[in-house]
């Protein structure tokens, strides 16, 4: 169908989309950086470290900061209308979250179980509709019973079944979004510098500004919106926490017809443009719950300006002006977080844009057996042995374009690393070589030690059997068709 005919090359950027899904595969997507040359040549230099720290910086604020925004709403809405019990699921269901997200990125990224949480195309699906299917519920009941007037014993209990639904879906969330969050440090490979390294401290420094920025972010909304409800526009608390849990609605609707349209499961053109549309402007669902809380701040700005609160005693004016003073400060809290999330997602993003020159996908001379099978790849050492990076390709017959690479490890001993284009980490991403002839991941941006190339662990390519025989190094076909399905079609 004609709506479906760009699919094919936006596919790397759909992918890039799914990694909300982190067992269904990423491609890394390198944006243009022709506009900016200058600075993108100053981000490049290898000398340089600030480039690797905008890289976790951007990266933790896309993946969080939705998400901690709609938090602090929740939990400034559940707090407000609920009582002490009902403070404490929520909290527990936060508590909750972080366990569940931390335990499975420890078990992922340090026993590799990876195969031990994978759920597939349709189980990401299912999970994506039944979540939705809560939230909806969530906003239908806690309009209703939360905005009950009178405390029955049946709106009592059904206001705690909504903050134990409130509090399963916290969890949800940071199951959903901090894994990946928790994985960085896993990735902080620094190639055997090790952690007090300058590579290391600038990776951790734009890991932990990022969270910082996030958790901010989420306080201010919470403080913000408990203020908005203290002094009496409890309104504007309720609208904010439908918004932006409609919002958030809307962008895992998006997510969940990026999967089923182009599998043709759900055919709808209007459908898919719609998910194409929100995927390639994800982050404007982040710009417009800032928005709204940027509205409600300027809000209560200029309210505490106009307001009149009566008062009795001088206590109860001090108490009424310190929460106009907090209303101010959070105001500008909120819109500073707004400004860096600005920033990390639009002018750091530019500044860190690298221009990557691959090293082409080279031939193979294919070797078959008696019965025409193909049996191994043969490569030439004399076409391999300049010292730089040399990537070499095969299609396996299920259609796998599988690829390896080889790399002279010092000149003059005839040592070479031979692995796959891909890692355990970061998956098909691959490597390219920088202008100082280094090998680097093209996802995480570690520079490989190549003399550990061939060797297991951290981002270095995953091993293969090879051998070197009469001046070529031989990989068997099989080694490509064992590992074909780190290859994406």
């Amino acid at each position: 169908m004609p709506a479906f005919t760009g699919l094919r090359q936006h596919r790397a950027h759909i992918r890039a989309v799914l990694m909300l899904c982190p067992d269904m595969g990423f491609t890394l997507v390198i944006k243009n950086a022709d506009r900016c040359p200058a600075i993108c040549s100053y981000f490049n230099n290898t000398d340089f470290n600030g480039g690797i720290m905008l890289t976790y910086l951007i990266n933790v604020t896309d993946d969080m900061l939705l998400v901690s925004l709609l938090l602090g709403v929740i939990l400034a809405f559940m707090d407000h209308f609920g009582n002490a019990v009902e403070k404490i699921i929520t909290r527990i269901g936060l508590l909750a979250g972080f366990v569940i997200a931390a335990v499975r990125s420890y078990i992922t990224n340090t026993r590799r179980l990876v195969d031990g949480w994978k759920v597939g195309t349709y189980g990401y699906v299912v999970a994506l509709t039944v979540f939705l299917i809560l939230m909806v519920t969530l906003l239908i009941l806690a309009k209703k019973f939360f905005s009950a007037s009178e405390e029955t014993k049946g709106v009592s209990a059904s206001k705690t079944f909504v903050s134990v639904l409130g509090a399963g879906l916290i969890a949800s969330y940071l199951y959903g979004t901090m894994p990946n969050v928790f994985a960085y440090p896993f990735k902080f490979d620094t190639g055997g510098n090790g952690v007090l390294s300058t590579d290391y401290l600038f990776r951790l420094g734009g890991y932990l500004l990022g969270i910082v920025i996030c958790v901010v972010s989420a306080v201010a909304a919470y403080k913000l919106l408990s203020i908005a409800a203290k002094k009496g526009f409890e309104k504007l608390l309720s609208l904010s926490f439908f918004l932006v849990n409609i919002l958030f609605a809307v962008n895992l609707f998006a997510k969940l017809m990026l999967i089923l349209t182009p599998r043709k499961i759900i055919d709808s053109p209007a459908l898919f443009n719609f998910a194409a549309a929100s995927s390639n402007n994800s982050r404007l669902y982040t710009y417009a719950a800032f928005i709204i809380l940027i509205l409600i701040a300027l809000f209560l700005w200029v309210k505490s300006h106009t307001v009149k609160e009566p008062y009795t005693t001088n206590a109860q004016h001090r108490k009424q002006r310190v929460l106009w003073r907090d209303a101010k400060r959070y105001t500008i809290v909120t819109a500073l977080c707004f400004v860096m999330g600005i920033l990390c997602t639009t002018l750091f993003v530019k500044m860190n844009t690298v221009v990557i020159k691959e090293a082409p996908v080279e031939e193979t001379a294919i070797v078959k057996d008696s019965a025409g099978n193909d049996k191994e790849l043969r490569v030439g050492l004399e076409t391999v042995s300049d010292g730089h990076l040399h990537r070499f390709g095969y299609t396996t017959a299920e259609g796998y374009p599988t690829r390896f690479i080889v790399v002279l490890k010092q000149e003059n001993t005839g040592n070479y690393g031979v692995g796959l284009d891909a890692c355990e980490i970061c998956g098909e991403a691959g490597y390219y070589e920088n202008k100082d002839a280094q090998v680097v991941c093209k996802k995480c941006g570690v520079v490989m030690n190549k003399t550990t190339i061939g060797m297991k662990g951290g981002c270095n390519p995953i091993i293969i059997d090879y051998d070197i025989v009469d001046g070529d190094i031989i990989v068997p076909v099989e080694e490509m068709v064992k590992n074909q399905s780190r290859f994406k079609k």
